[in-house]
This record gives structure tokens, C-alpha cells and sequence, in this order.
């Protein structure tokens, strides 16, 4: 483990603790400091506080949102952890544009107390703008961040070291990143794991399938054939909703979501396996969804979002029937003009069920 910092270096200055303490007061009571900003002072003063711990709400994608009490010491070896992983330095520019109520963004300000990292700053939007930042050397985004920052691949190069999670990466946005010539890592973890504790490469000839376990952290499977993580700096070890294909103890292939799989007439189905067949054959942003069927108990439907080349369900109906088993494909296709999403830019599943159902 290496050295942490008494104080944080933030947008190319150091500020001692009782500085940092007294900077944050002072942005949170100016009115004239966006919300989004607000919300980063706001952390870092829970940060440095007393306690040896924080609370942090669960995401709520695929399930009931539930208070989560990580200790700081916790999260300060996972942020270590990653800081010697990628090599990072003192002193070197790590931009947070992911927002801080969950524990992604909350990790970027931890990293870079732990590692001496200039944390720069961006509005935490779907389309991140860092065209005034000329050096970033480390950067966390969201798929859907990254995708929309490829119509500016030139400013997407100013990264050196990026990672991506939040949400499943699909197949055409990793053939897109394969190319890139900067290093582009999955990620794969959660708030209870105080971040990722898996890391899978996306570019240059070093491109993996397999997740990668990080230091000090151990997977087995339970009988759903569910991920189960064990870390060092973690007390309790952590049962997963993710069916994965382990391949030792430091090694998986991510298949889907267990809470999402789709009964339809005995068969199971992993919606996230059909959705990466149907992104990849049509190049559109999909959510596949089981509703309830009076025959197969669930049927298999297809919510699209609208694209700019809108194609027919005939035509799409025509696509699948060569790429999918006949189990696999939709009964149903719906076209929406936005997929519902929730602050980290994941596909709210259950919104989608309750709006069709």
C-alpha cells in the first residue's frame, strides 16, 4: 500500500485539510456554485469528517434501493488499490464527470486523496464536455458517456486511462473502442464492493473477455451459479444477482442479471444475451423484457429507442429469425423514443416493466 495524502489537490492546487474544510463551506453557501458542484464539496466534507464511515444509498436498478454503510477504510484500499493497478502518480489529472451520489463518482474523489490526484472537474451529463482539460490521465464514464463522446474521438484521446461501468458495455460500442489508441478497461463492481473489484481490457491487441480479478480480491460461485466476491478490505463476503461463467478463482465471464431472467414457457432466458444479438445486428439501443403471457407465463418483448434510420419491425423480425433460436425471439416489438434511465445513464429495467405491463 502506498502513501495517503494529508489534503487534496483539486483543479491544480493543494489544500490542506483545514483549507479543504473551509473551501467546501464557502462553495456550498455561494449561490452562484451549480448543484452538481455543490454535491462534490458536500462529499469531500463527509469525507474528512469524524466518522469512519459514509452512507450510501444502493443504486436501485434491480431492486429496492437500501442504505449502505461503507467504512472509509474500506473504500480507501479499494481507491489504493486502483491507484497502484493503472500506475497512477501524484500529481497526475483525473477528471470526475460522473455525479456523486453514487459510489463511482463518490470513488473518484476518494482516489484521489488516496493517490495525490488532480481532480478536475465536469458536469456529470449523459455527453460529458472536457474540451478545456488538454491532459487527463485517468477518467471513470458510463457506457452511454463514452458512446456519446465518440463523435468527438479527438477530445476522447486526451484520456490516457479509462474506465468504463455502471452498466453493460455493449458489442458494437467495444468494436468501436478496440481501435482507440488509449487504454480502455471494463469494470465490474459495486457499492458494496466500494467500487470495482474486476477489471476487463477493451483495446489494443491486450482485448479480453474475462474479467480479471483486482488485488487482494477471490470469486466463487453460488448454486444459481451467481457471482460470490471475497476482498481483503471487505468484512463480509458479497453474494451476487450476477450469473457469471467462472473460470477460476481470479477469472469470470459476466452472463446477466439472475433478478432479470425471463421465464417464458419453462425456458430461461438471460435478456442481456438476446439484447447484445439484437444491439449488434441492428445498431440501435434496445432493452429486451419478459410481460406476462397467459400461455408461456412470461413472453419475450423488445423495447427500441428510436434512431435517426428507424427500422420496420418486419425488418427486424426478418434480421433475428437468422441470428437468434426461435425460443429467443421477441413476441412482441415496441418502438419508445427514449429508454428510461436512471443518474448513472443504466437502463431502468423495472420502469420499463411497470410502463408495458
Amino acid at each position: 500500500m502506498h502513501k495517503t495524502y494529508n489534503g487534496l489537490l483539486l483543479n491544480n492546487k493543494i489544500y490542506p485539510i483545514d483549507d479543504l474544510k473551509y473551501l467546501c463551506e464557502g462553495f456550498l453557501d455561494d449561490q452562484s456554485v451549480s448543484q452538481w458542484e455543490k454535491k462534490v464539496y458536500k462529499f469531500i466534507l463527509e469525507w474528512i469528517d469524524e466518522k469512519d464511515y459514509i452512507i450510501q444509498m444502493s443504486s436501485g436498478t434491480t431492486g429496492k434501493q437500501k442504505k449502505l454503510r461503507l467504512s472509509k477504510e474500506s473504500m480507501m484500499y479499494s481507491a489504493q488499490n486502483t491507484c497502484d493497478y493503472f500506475n497512477l502518480k501524484f500529481g497526475q489529472n483525473a477528471l470526475l464527470c460522473l455525479p456523486v451520489d453514487y459510489i463511482a463518482g463518490k470513488m473518484m474523489i476518494v482516489r484521489a486523496f488516496a493517490g495525490g490526484l488532480n481532480l478536475l472537474l465536469s458536469e456529470p451529463t449523459s455527453m460529458p464536455d472536457f474540451g478545456s482539460f488538454r491532459n487527463i490521465d485517468f477518467c471513470a464514464m458510463v457506457p452511454l458517456q463514452v458512446y456519446n463522446s465518440l463523435n468527438s474521438v479527438e477530445t476522447l484521446r486526451r484520456i490516457k486511462k479509462l474506465i468504463i461501468g455502471g452498466a453493460e458495455i455493449r458489442n458494437e460500442l467495444e468494436v468501436l473502442l478496440r481501435d482507440l489508441p488509449i487504454e480502455v478497461y471494463a469494470t465490474y463492481g459495486m457499492a458494496e464492493a466500494c467500487s470495482h473489484v474486476a477489471i476487463r481490457r477493451l483495446s489494443g491487441t491486450e482485448y479480453e473477455r474475462y474479467y480479471h480479478a483486482m488485488p487482494e480480491v477471490k470469486f466463487k460461485v453460488d448454486d444459481r451459479n451467481c457471482l460470490i466476491i471475497e476482498a481483503k478490505y471487505l468484512k463480509d463476503k458479497i453474494i451476487t444477482n450476477d450469473v457469471v461463467d467462472l473460470v477460476n478463482s481470479k477469472k469470470f465471464r459476466w452472463i446477466g442479471r439472475y433478478d432479470n431472467l425471463i421465464n417464458s414457457g419453462g425456458i430461461k432466458i438471460v435478456p442481456e444475451e438476446v439484447e447484445a444479438v439484437i444491439s449488434k445486428s441492428t445498431g440501435m439501443d434496445c432493452a429486451v423484457i419478459g410481460l406476462p403471457d397467459t400461455k408461456l407465463g412470461q413472453k419475450v418483448v423488445l423495447i427500441l429507442e428510436k434512431g435517426g434510420s428507424e427500422v420496420t419491425k418486419e425488418e427486424i423480425k426478418t434480421m433475428l429469425k437468422n441470428e437468434l433460436p426461435k425460443h429467443l425471439q421477441p413476441r412482441e416489438i415496441i418502438y419508445v423514443d427514449e429508454l428510461p434511465r436512471n443518474h448513472t445513464f443504466k437502463v431502468d429495467r423495472h420502469k420499463l416493466i411497470k410502463q408495458f405491463e
